[in-house]
């Protein structure tokens, strides 16, 4: 019996209807790991299995294949969250330059944090990767994007970061029910003046000019002249 006979199929397919069992799901989730794509099986095994529960195999091990790789392409990037950060405030900055030293050092190549400079050029608010985070809303509180997509701010953003290079029980403390009321207050006031402590102006200042920056130039040429307007 040659499994390369059965068609391919999708994680919606009718057929994903002979995994629902738990047992049968389990194995073939395994077997999908351990077991080559190329196997085939001889006379012998197919005297000690019914039909249908080869059928079921293979069809699982399909079904398993289809679904783990659309999950795979639904990720916006390798590493498990992306942190937007202010790299014009010296304190934020040595921060994230510590937490990517460690992840560096703790995960080699496949590091668990992404790193996005809210106030470089290349900076795109639209990019999914970036969860739709506007300069204005970067600016005015730390956001991160998980890679399926969520987003999280403030206080919790710490926390998943430095659970991410081991360090998570240093902010362990900002979700006990305890302290979590005052360490969200005691953020939002740090936040609303962070900036005018590290950098020297104000948050509506430093947003203002940034959208002064960002206005879109359009030049009109009617032929040697060009005139241009904002």
């Amino acid at each position: 019996y040659d499994s390369s006979s059965l068609p391919s199929i999708s994680p919606t397919h009718p057929e994903q209807k002979l995994c629902h069992r738990p047992l049968i799901t389990a194995v073939a989730y395994l077997f999908q790991f351990i077991v080559p794509d190329h196997l085939s099986l001889n006379n012998d095994t197919m005297l000690q299995l019914s039909s249908n529960l080869v059928l079921r195999w293979h069809y699982c091990r399909r079904i398993v294949a289809a679904f783990s790789t659309n999950i795979k392409n639904d990720e916006l990037f390798a590493e498990e969250i992306n942190i937007l950060y202010d790299s014009k405030c010296n304190v934020c900055k040595l921060e994230m330059d510590m937490l990517a030293s460690r992840d560096a050092r703790l995960h080699g190549s496949k590091r668990r944090i992404k790193l996005t400079d809210i106030e470089s050029d290349s900076f795109d608010p639209n990019d999914p990767a970036n969860g739709g985070i506007s300069y204005a809303k970067g600016m005015s509180a730390i956001n991160a994007v998980y890679r399926d997509g969520r987003v999280i701010e403030g206080p919790k953003v710490f926390l998943k970061a430095y659970e991410f290079v081991e360090l998570g029980w240093l902010f362990k403390f900002t979700e006990w029910p305890l302290f979590k009321p005052a360490v969200d207050i005691g953020y939002k006031l740090f936040a609303n003046y962070r900036t005018n402590f590290t950098r020297g102006s104000s948050l509506d200042e430093l947003i203002s000019a940034y959208e002064e920056k960002k206005n879109i130039v359009q030049v009109e040429c009617t032929s040697s002249i060009c005139t241009t307007k904002r």
